[in-house]
């Protein structure tokens, strides 16, 4: 089991849960925001443990309550995910493709009805809603009347990336816990506390951008050759205008089949981009995430220009906030990397 005091970084958000566990006020609704990959969901989790562990001061992990929640068989705790799309298909398979696409409203109607339940163990029962941000409009609406009027003894937590995609009228019922990445060089050092050599910490660190989830999760191989073809993309299409006909294709490998892959590679642009803008005004700057590629970023950085090369960043963070599901992927894909080759910011 995950406990709090395990948590890489969020002191400020810890130090927001740990009294509210002390004290016993916690509210009824609360919402954890923050980039992906940065421990909310093993907080939410580890925080739903304070709260319904026999000891005072837990989680002890020991308890029957904590051994429960260890094995995912607590029964006042409702973790409500992305179904999956195929009955045979497990929603903790971790391939987003094998989910849908929202929350539905029918999973929020069970959790009312669960919700209006007494605990069946303890004081409290706890309900996780991860992602909340990928809830539809009508799951958000069924959820509204349970954040207005809470049954007095259900807490509900909500964990959310792009938290600007829930209702105004949900976010404004909920008490905010922000997270946030780590500096890079921070991450590094705290996986090397917990086992892994100065080199791969570094390199888990950069690439997950500073965010533990990711860091410990992602598969490094993978990850370095996706950054190396992004990188390769960017290069081509900055060195010589012949490299828009390649464009398509660069494109779809960007946009991939899921909106999380288009997510995950525009951050990843994002990164090469402002780090680009950095080497190439400074050559020795510290503050590189990917401080391993310092010689090419440095060279795209010059060639794209510092300062278009800033608007570019600029313009992927806006389009990131603003991205809806809905959203045509590969075209999103095509006006950034036109943009790299001289064309019109998107």
């Amino acid at each position: 089991m995950t406990g709090i005091d395990q948590i890489i970084g969020q002191q400020n958000a810890l130090e927001i849960l740990r009294r509210m566990g002390d004290t016993g006020r916690v509210p009824h609704g609360l919402l954890f925001q923050g980039p992906e990959g940065c421990g909310k969901a093993s907080v939410a989790i580890a925080f739903a443990s304070r709260l319904m562990c026999e000891q005072d001061d837990g989680p002890c992990g020991h308890c029957e309550s904590c051994r429960l929640i260890d094995t995912g068989g607590h029964p006042d705790l409702l973790v409500v995910h992305r179904l999956p799309k195929k009955a045979s298909a497990s929603a903790s398979s971790g391939d987003p493709e094998d989910l849908r696409q929202f929350v539905v409203v029918d999973q929020i109607r069970e959790l009312t009805r669960i919700a209006g339940m007494a605990p069946r163990r303890g004081a409290r029962r706890v309900f996780i809603i991860d992602p909340a941000d990928q809830m539809n409009n009508e799951a958000q609406n069924a959820l509204l009347k349970t954040l207005e009027e809470p049954p007095g003894n259900a807490v509900l937590i909500l964990v959310a990336s792009r938290p600007h995609l829930l209702l105004p009228t949900v976010r404004s019922r909920c008490f905010v816990v922000g997270f946030a990445a780590l500096r890079v060089g921070d991450l590094a050092a705290a996986l090397i506390e917990r086992g892994f050599d100065g080199a791969e910490a570094t390199t888990r660190a950069a690439l997950a951008e500073g965010r533990p989830g990711r860091a410990l999760d992602l598969d490094l191989k993978q990850l370095q050759e996706k950054r190396d073809r992004l990188l390769g993309c960017l290069e081509a299409l900055a060195a010589s205008p012949a490299a828009v006909a390649d464009l398509p294709s660069m494109a779809g490998s960007i946009a991939g089949k899921t909106q999380t892959h288009l997510l995950e590679s525009l951050e990843m642009l994002e990164a090469l981009l402002r780090d680009a803008a950095r080497a190439g005004q400074r050559e020795d700057d510290p503050g590189l995430v990917h401080a391993d590629l310092a010689e090419r970023l440095r060279g795209l950085g010059q060639r794209i220009g510092v300062q278009r090369a800033a608007s570019l960043v600029m313009c992927i963070e806006r389009l990131r906030r603003d991205l809806r599901l809905n959203v045509n992927r590969t075209l999103v894909a095509e006006s950034i990397l036109a943009a790299v080759a001289g064309g019109p910011l998107p």
